[in-house]
């Protein structure tokens, strides 16, 4: 679909506002909140200063717009044309820029960290309550070509598969993003913050670190022979771990394009029946992938992205879920002695549809039937499941946020 000219009530509430910029009479400041402004025509249209919190630009073409210092918290920009576009110093916090065009955008000194939304949603007795849930700025598969980053903070930001080259990152804050299949090459991080930032199988061929925080990033099947790493602290960096089979590397590679496409290309990675014991999925993007009866023993999945991951059967003992994101993940019948779910993020998570909006409905993850013997939950959070048929024997649950948890008693459950 192609973008619309804006209705009169927005060319009128925009021409207000460059009156109010410019100081002239019956200039109004823009200020919408929630309001949609989707598959409009807005080239080069000003909203410098405006307030726009959870707004709409969703496939808008907005070419060579201004949004310096602009109030864009929560705000959804998915697919939308932002060529040349301005974020100078905006409040972009929880944006959504999914598969947007950033080519030489701005976002010098932007705010680009999670940002806190408010849902409200019902609990197990039918009683709504407001749930509060902290929302990374989302850019998978955005098209950053020659995109002015410097100095922004984009502190958890998902960045995977996206095209960035010859960015600027110079002096950014990146800590803990997603930059998983991203193609970097030719990009300048020159001093950036980028500690504990995962870089698996992004492309760096040209691109410059020098003096950049690395503390804890992994770089696992990264090509660093042509990257500027000169100055850079590389300590707890993984950056010449253990390699992955390259059928599995294939899956992932093809399973990034189908997270970052929305499912239009690449491939869901499926790993059913496989032998797999003491496989390295640290820090990968596996959202939505399979593992039905996988011989997953000893695996490590530590501070990987396992939301809607589904491991049916699978036997996963002593694997190492430590830090991972597993909202809406499913365990039913898996067999789980002695695993480490420590730090790791068991929570439920909104369903969105293809066009990215809400759809009400809330994924908790799911243990029916499973082996939790010996598991350690300490210092996760827990939210919505249902224990009443697991075995639930000599888990450790010290300091762990059990959430509307129910059905945890010791010893084997039957149906």
């Amino acid at each position: 679909m192609s973008a619309r000219i804006p209705p009169e009530p927005v060319r009128w509430a925009l021409s207000r506002h460059n009156a109010y910029l410019n100081s002239r009479p019956g200039g109004v400041r823009l200020q919408c909140r929630g309001d949609d402004f989707s598959d409009l025509k807005l080239d080069s249209a000003t909203f410098d200063d405006a307030i726009l919190p959870g707004c709409s630009f969703a496939s808008s073409s907005l070419q060579d717009a201004r949004f310096l210092r602009a109030d864009l918290f929560g705000s959804d920009f998915t697919r939308a044309d932002l060529t040349g576009t301005t974020f100078e110093r905006a409040d972009l916090r929880g944006t959504n820029f999914l598969m947007a065009v950033l080519k030489k955008t701005s976002f010098r000194q932007a705010d680009l960290r999670p940002g806190q939304i408010v849902q409200h949603v019902k609990d197990g007795d039918g009683n709504a309550k407001e749930k509060k849930q902290d929302v990374p700025v989302n850019m998978s598969g955005a098209n950053l070509e020659e995109a002015n980053l410097g100095h922004a903070h984009l502190d958890k930001a998902n960045m995977s598969n996206a095209s960035a080259l010859n960015a600027t990152f110079v002096g950014a804050s990146l800590f803990a993003a997603n930059l998983t299949g991203a193609d970097l090459s030719g990009a300048d991080f020159s001093g950036a913050k980028l500690k504990d930032t995962t870089f698996v199988g992004a492309n760096l061929e040209g691109a410059k670190l020098a003096g950049c925080d690395l503390r804890g990033a992994n770089l696992r099947s990264v090509d660093l022979t042509s990257v500027d790493l000169s100055g850079a602290m590389m300590a707890g960096a993984i950056y010449r771990g253990a390699q992955l089979p390259p059928e599995i590397e294939g899956k992932l590679l093809l399973h990034g394009k189908w997270i970052a496409s929305n499912g239009l290309s690449g491939e869901r990675a499926v790993f059913t029946g496989m032998k797999l014991p003491g496989i390295d999925f640290s820090s990968c993007d596996l959202r939505a992938a399979v593992f039905h009866d996988t011989n997953l023993a000893g695996a490590y999945f530590t501070k990987s992205q396992l939301l809607f991951t589904s491991f049916v059967g699978s036997d996963i003992r002593k694997a190492n879920f430590d830090q991972a994101s597993l909202g809406g993940a499913n365990f039913s019948g898996a067999i789980l002695l002695g695993a480490a779910f420590r730090g790791a993020q068991l929570v439920g998570v909104e369903i969105f549809n293809a066009l990215n909006q809400r759809t009400g409905k809330t994924i908790f993850p799911r243990f029916d039937n499973a082996d939790l013997t010996g598991v350690d939950l300490r210092g996760a959070v827990v939210e919505g499941v249902d224990f009443a048929s697991t075995t639930f024997d000599k888990v450790n649950i010290a300091g762990t946020e059990l959430r509307n948890c129910t059905g945890m008693r010791s010893g084997h459950r039957h149906k």
